[in-house]
């Protein structure tokens, strides 16, 4: 046995140990780096205390996010619940299981150490707070439909294809109560449609097909429905609806559709552009390898040209590092994300050259790009994905970022299908006998160098930049570049988290005072930007939110919490209010409202200082 022989045995074998367990070892615990990184008293906080006060919670938000409210706060009776360190260990359960449920479903068709790429890919990029259940549980059920809806295309017939296509139409009809925008999921059922088409199937088949899926989703929205309307009341659910109706249809608002969509566009532009500068690059480099390709004795060069090129491949990752396009601030969203969106971009690409391909395939027109029907329907499904998951979100492009579990391993995938493909055609019909044939061989498959390894880079840069960013990320809490080296000792919510000196020090000084003055035993009303507060004080919040500055929450309801406020509470409120605000009529409105209530009420001002002012009711 050739020394060649026994190394790619031994590979082989390694390969096998690593995707029965290594691989799935490391994904469960991969998203548990840095879980004890960063105290945030905004949105993750602030997720916390709405599970914590569920009942005390605005009933509107409550049942618009049903299911995670409703699970987060069951999560809290969990063992070692009661810190944030413990909830965001049970939180962070849920990316482990979406990983991981993509690596075995996926497995049968697609490589086991692909499928660990794309799922260590999608857990370095999910920069949102595991917390926010909201979006974890839309991946989770969004996961299990489509994995559902595409084991019932591809793989069965009869009654086990109707059981998994109803289970699929259930998980979807479920999301609508996880985040009611996630009704926008139904139209997953174009997948069907597609596939229906590429497979030549009857029109019989189509409605079948679609009247189970329907079923399942109607099944899957109406159950929990009913739970949160004998809870509720129907007159709730249908207020909920009207004051989402008019969060959303707001033209001004950042959440309304034609603002997300607008966020969504100019996200791909500006990544668009700075991708251009690679096509120049791809063109001189494919002129070139054609041109080395037709020379005699071409091949003594061509490795050498390949090194060239690689050089130059990376100047431009040298380029982009310096004109900012990349950063190695690894504490923050633009280390990873133009890297990530590129990669998005690149499945874009490919999705599209599938998807075309599929309908030239079918119309006996020249096929772009070669492909078997379920690869062209997982395309198909990608897509779905990347252009359904941004929507109802007013954070650009970063819901899709934080949501490439499924695309991920479909675009590594697509990506060694089309390299493979572009290079087999050169393949002679007697195979590489001589070295004559080898070396002609090499020098035709030249041309396609370039874009390989320019994709090649691509993945190269978002797993290292993404890694490195899993690494060294915390939502918020050190964003700015500070180490989180320092530990809150006095607070016991906040128990075993790092954070930074001056966090740190401000949250201990804060809870000193409450201490002196004995106000643990009071409601606690929240203004500004840290609404988790009563979250980490273990305090209960003295009206329906504990961020009454959002615009969601209007002027005339939060003057009406105010006035219907039975004990008056302690109140904190950021220190410089009006300046932080100024550019926002409606809470300008709501801080003279606050204004006149502290005025009003006899309190006074125990705490100020340059973050925060604490006003206490006199005896």
């Amino acid at each position: 046995m050739s020394i060649f022989s026994f190394l790619k045995k031994r590979l082989k074998n390694f390969q096998t140990i690593s995707e029965l367990v290594i691989f799935p070892v490391l994904l469960f615990l991969y998203p548990f780096v840095a879980v004890n990184q960063g105290i945030d008293l905004s949105d993750v906080t602030y997720s916390l205390g709405n599970y914590q006060f569920f009942d005390a919670m605005d009933t509107n938000w409550k049942l618009s996010i049903f299911i995670p409210s409703l699970a987060g706060h069951l999560m809290t009776y969990l063992p070692g619940a009661g810190t944030m360190l413990g909830m965001k260990i049970y939180t962070t359960l849920f990316v482990s299981m979406m990983a991981l449920i993509v690596y075995y479903a996926l497995k049968t068709i697609i490589p086991g150490w692909m499928i660990f790429i794309g799922e260590w890919i999608a857990i370095s990029l999910s920069w949102c707070p595991y917390v926010i259940l909201y979006n974890y549980m839309t991946y989770l059920f969004m996961i299990l439909g489509l994995l559902l809806l595409l084991d019932g295309i591809m793989t069965f017939e009869g009654r086990k294809q109707d059981i998994r296509l109803f289970l699929a139409g259930v998980f979807l009809g479920c999301n609508v109560l996880v985040r009611l925008p996630n009704v926008l999921e139904a139209s997953f059922i174009l997948i069907l449609f597609f596939a229906v088409y590429v497979n030549k199937e009857k029109i019989q088949t189509l409605i079948h097909r679609t009247a189970v899926c329907v079923v399942g989703y109607i099944a899957g929205a109406v159950i929990p429905l009913m739970i949160a309307i004998f809870m509720y009341g129907p007159s709730a659910y249908a207020s909920m609806l009207k004051w989402l109706s008019s969060v959303s249809g707001d033209s001004g608002n950042s959440h309304s559709m034609a603002a997300t969509t607008l966020l969504t566009l100019n996200a791909y532009k500006t990544t668009a552009s700075k991708m251009a500068v690679m096509i120049p690059c791809i063109v001189v480099g494919v002129i070139l390898f054609y041109l080395i390709s037709k020379r005699a004795g071409g091949i003594k060069i061509l490795n050498i040209a390949k090194i060239i090129y690689l050089g130059g491949i990376l100047v431009l990752v040298k380029f982009y590092f310096a004109t900012g396009v990349f950063t190695t601030n690894y504490w923050y969203y633009d280390s990873m994300f133009q890297a990530a969106m590129m990669f998005i971009v690149l499945s874009l690409v490919l999705d599209i050259l599938d998807i075309v391909s599929a309908f030239a395939e079918r119309l006996d027109f020249v096929v772009i790009m070669p492909g078997t029907q379920g690869e062209r329907i997982m395309a198909f499904l990608s897509l779905m994905v990347i252009v359904i998951t941004p929507f109802g979100s007013d954070n650009y492009t970063f819901p899709i970022v934080n949501n490439l579990f499924l695309v991920a391993p479909i675009t590594l995938a697509q990506l060694r299908r089309v390299a493979r493909r572009a290079t087999s055609v050169h393949m002679p019909r007697t195979g590489l006998r001589t070295q004559e044939a080898r070396d002609k061989f090499d020098l035709e498959c030249a041309v396609h160098f370039p874009w390989k390894y320019m994709c090649v880079m691509i993945v190269l840069v978002v797993i290292i930049q993404g890694t490195l960013f899993k690494a060294g990320y915390s939502f918020v809490d050190g964003a700015d570049g500070r180490p989180r080296d320092s530990k809150v000792t006095s607070v016991d919510k906040l128990e075993g988290l790092y954070t930074t000196s001056d966090n740190a020090a401000e949250i201990e000084k804060l809870y000193k005072v409450f201490k002196d003055n004995d106000l643990f035993d009071h409601e606690l009303l929240q203004f500004g930007e840290s609404p988790g507060l009563s979250y980490a004080f273990d305090m209960k919040p003295a009206i329906y939110t504990t961020w009454p500055t959002l615009e969601s929450n209007t002027v005339d309801i939060f003057d009406d919490a105010l006035m219907n406020i039975s004990a008056r509470p302690v109140i904190i409120t950021d220190a410089d209010m009006m300046t932080e605000y100024q550019d926002s009529p409606s809470v300008l409105s709501k801080i003279d409202i606050l204004l006149d209530y502290i005025a009003s009420n006899d309190y006074n001002i125990v705490f100020e200082d340059e973050n925060y002012i604490v006003y206490v009711p006199c005896d």
